[in-house]
């Protein structure tokens, strides 16, 4: 099953690359639960539901032109989780300086598509949420 959910979060990658956003939405629950790093100036508290997950994506692409995201490293963390290092960023619309940032994700996987997701600054504190230590 731990392969099988790689495989999962690597095509929804790969659906974002190829088709945007509404292809990657295709990946998610109904009821994505998500957050970003909590206390980061873009923190918005805890995202619910693919609409609003949607949106704040969405927000996020509006701010670059070319936005791409991308897996650097994808981890078995258990039966239902991955860690995901993702890079993302473009040339930002409003200054024109080439922007990328790397961000921890912890996703869970339900019934073959993502349902929960919390990004963490770091490698350690991803791992250690996941389970993994640091």
């Amino acid at each position: 099953m731990s392969r099988e959910n790689l495989e999962i979060v690597k095509l929804a990658y790969e659906a974002f690359a190829r088709g945007g956003l509404a292809r990657y939405m295709c990946h998610f629950t109904g009821d994505i639960d998500y957050r970003a790093v909590e206390t980061a100036p873009d923190d918005h508290g805890p995202i619910a539901g693919k609409d609003a997950f949607r949106a704040w994506l969405q927000d996020w692409i509006d701010m670059f032109d070319e936005f791409k995201m991308e897996p650097l490293e994808l981890i078995d963390a258990g039966e239902k989780t991955v860690v995901v290092a993702e890079r993302y960023g473009g040339r930002a619309k409003l200054s024109g300086i080439d922007m990328h940032s790397t961000v921890w994700i912890v996703l869970t996987i339900r019934d073959g598509k993502l349902a929960h997701g919390r990004e963490y600054p770091s490698r350690e504190q991803a791992l250690e949420a996941a389970g993994l230590g640091g």
